[in-house]
């Protein structure tokens, strides 16, 4: 892929078929992707959850899309890793790897990171996996070591506080070599400006990470997000240079603002099980909903602030409207900037 450029892609939103069957049955999503590609866009991701927020598992989603397609990139946006077993999820990366010949960015996150997200049956996840949330920071960090180590050495031992493994076989490996790119996606912008944790949670970026990726953020707030994990990376000896930034945008494309927005609530509302009455003072306010316009130029700001990887996930029961309104409207404009 061309560095010059920005690269935009699509989330084909594995949960909608869960919370509008009718309007987008499961094999539509597959669909999403073939159509994503033959547009010419550059990645096709999926979301993951398990009971919180259910919706058909990621890896499985990923692995029949890698059967329907031949050059998009494949990705998750994003893989609650910590919910899973670091061995076993070694071995079904390496397998998609491997079904779409190296074409696979694992974009992994602590989980339950927004205020969305907290209580409910959220926490009923990480109480089935026996996960404690106040250590999942440590444990991601010790998968990131495992995952590597499992793809690129042949027995690969580690002792750590979470993992405990003794000259174990290399089995299958990725396709990519030395192995598939990481991300680590996380949304700092929710915590105070200076804190511990956001510090901690953009350091682990900055040491660990091939890539980043948050949402929600402000034009102001990435670029200050993005050039801490720059410094950071720098700090550990590593080329910031090397790191790429990335943003997922919900949007819904609409000339009619009213009605844009409108959309996007009910979709906010069925997908969060939350009952908003109004986007204006909730999470999502600074992603756009509205004219073609408001997405180039929020798109716009955020290229300005350092971003050059997009993953777009429409906020609408209607997947494949939206994605021919982006891309009749948006598409084009948005990735021949620089």
């Amino acid at each position: 892929m061309s560095a010059d450029r920005v690269h935009l892609g699509i989330n084909v939103n594995n949960r909608v078929p869960v919370i509008f069957p009718q309007d987008y049955p499961p094999p539509r999503m597959l669909e999403l992707a073939e159509r994503a590609e033959a547009l010419g866009y550059d990645y096709v991701f999926a979301g993951d959850n398990f009971f919180g927020t259910a919706r058909y598992e990621s890896l499985t989603t990923l692995a029949a899309i890698a059967a329907r397609t031949r050059r998009v990139k494949l990705g998750t946006a994003i893989l609650i890793a910590t919910l899973r077993h670091t061995v076993w999820l070694a071995l079904h990366w390496a397998t998609i790897d491997q079904l779409s010949e190296g074409r696979t960015i694992l974009n992994m996150a602590v989980g339950a990171a927004s205020p969305e997200y907290e209580g409910g049956e959220n926490e009923k996840e990480f109480a089935v996996a026996g996960v404690e949330k106040k250590t999942r920071g440590a444990l991601l960090e010790e998968q990131v070591a495992v995952l590597r180590g499992l793809w690129t050495q042949e027995r690969f031992t580690y002792h750590g506080k979470f993992h405990h493994l003794d000259a174990v076989p290399a089995g299958l490996r990725p396709r990519q070599v030395p192995c598939p790119p990481i991300w680590l996606a996380n949304n700092p912008q929710i915590y105070a400006v200076g804190s511990k944790l956001r510090e901690r949670m953009l350091r682990r970026v900055g040491r660990l990470a091939d890539g980043w990726m948050t949402c929600t953020a402000t034009q102001e707030e990435y670029r200050e997000l993005w050039q801490a994990v720059r410094a950071y990376a720098a700090e550990y000896g590593r080329d910031p240079e090397a790191l790429e930034p990335a943003y997922q945008m919900t949007v819904n494309v609409n000339p009619d603002r009213r009605q844009a927005r409108a959309e996007a609530l009910e979709y906010l509302n069925a997908y969060y099980v939350s009952s908003l009455k109004d986007l204006s003072d909730s999470f999502w306010r600074r992603d756009p909903f509205g004219s073609p316009q408001e997405i180039i130029d929020r798109v716009g700001g955020l290229v300005e602030a350092g971003c050059r990887h997009f993953i777009v996930r429409f906020a609408s029961r209607h997947q494949f409207q939206q994605l021919d309104l982006f891309t009749q409207h948006v598409f084009e404009r948005v990735r021949g900037m620089r």
